[in-house]
C-alpha cells in the first residue's frame, strides 16, 4: 500500500465519518488499555546472554546502540522484558526523548528498568492499535506535560514515576483509523532508517576513500 494511498483512505474514511456524524471518540487512561512494566527476568528464566538497552542509547524511537552481555555480568538494571510492539519511555529527564517502539525483538532483548515498559493489554488488541498509542504519547505536548511533572521530581534530576504514564487519558478514533494513521507514521518511519543507514554507509565509503589517497 502506497503512502499517497494511505492518506487519500484516511482523508476519505474520516470525512465519511464526519458527514454521517458516526465519528466516536472513546477516551480511555492508558492504565485501562495497557500494562505497564508487565514482565521482568525472575529466577526460572534460562536466559543465559541478553541484549541488552539502556536508556541513553534510543532516542525517538531510533536505536543508537545495545550490548550483547552475559546476564551475570549485567547490569542490576537489566530487567524488563519486552515483545512485539512493547513502547518504551525513560523515566529520566523526558525532554531528551529516551522513548521509542518496539518491532519483533529478539527473546533475549532485555530494557533497562528506567524505561517504563508499555503493552496494550490482550482484550483491548483489536479496539487500540499500539502504534497509534506511542504517537499520542510522543506528542509535543505530551512530553512538555510529562516534562513539567519530572521537573518537580524530589530527585536530584528531573524523573516521573509509572503512575504519572498511567493516569494520560487519550480519545481514540475507530481501530481501522488509528491502523491507517499507524501505517502511515510507519512507512515515513521506515524511509528515514532507510536513508539514515543510507548516509551512514556514504560515511563510511568515504572515510575509506580518504584514507585510501593518503599517503603511507
Amino acid at each position: 500500500m502506497s503512502i499517497i494511498h494511505t492518506i487519500e483512505e484516511i482523508d476519505a474514511t474520516w470525512n465519511e465519518n464526519l458527514n454521517k456524524k458516526t465519528m466516536k471518540l472513546k477516551k480511555y487512561r492508558i492504565d485501562d488499555i495497557a500494562d505497564l512494566n508487565r514482565s521482568c527476568i525472575s529466577k526460572i528464566d534460562t536466559i543465559s546472554d541478553i541484549e541488552y538497552l539502556d536508556t541513553s542509547n534510543i532516542t525517538e524511537n531510533v536505536i543508537f546502540d545495545t550490548y550483547m552481555l552475559n546476564i551475570d555480568n549485567a547490569p542490576s538494571r537489566a530487567q524488563r522484558k519486552v515483545s512485539d510492539k512493547t513502547i518504551l519511555y525513560s523515566t529520566v529527564r523526558p525532554r531528551l526523548k529516551h522513548y521509542g517502539i518496539l518491532n519483533s525483538p529478539k527473546d533475549n532483548f532485555i530494557v533497562s528498568t528506567g524505561f517504563v515498559t508499555i503493552d496494550i493489554k490482550e482484550q483491548y488488541k483489536e479496539e487500540i492499535d499500539a502504534t497509534y498509542l506511542y504517537l499520542l504519547l510522543t506528542q509535543p505536548s505530551i512530553t512538555e506535560y510529562i516534562s513539567n511533572i519530572a521537573d518537580t521530581a524530589v530527585s536530584s534530576y528531573p524523573s516521573i514515576n509509572p503512575s504519572d504514564i498511567a493516569s494520560i487519558e487519550f480519545k481514540f478514533p475507530s481501530y481501522g483509523i488509528q491502523k491507517l494513521v499507524a501505517n502511515i507514521w510507519s512507512a515515513f518511519d521506515r524511509k528515514i532508517e532507510l536513508n539514515r543507514a543510507i548516509n551512514s554507509d556514504l560515511s563510511v565509503y568515504k572515510k575509506a576513500k580518504e584514507r585510501k589517497k593518503s599517503p603511507p
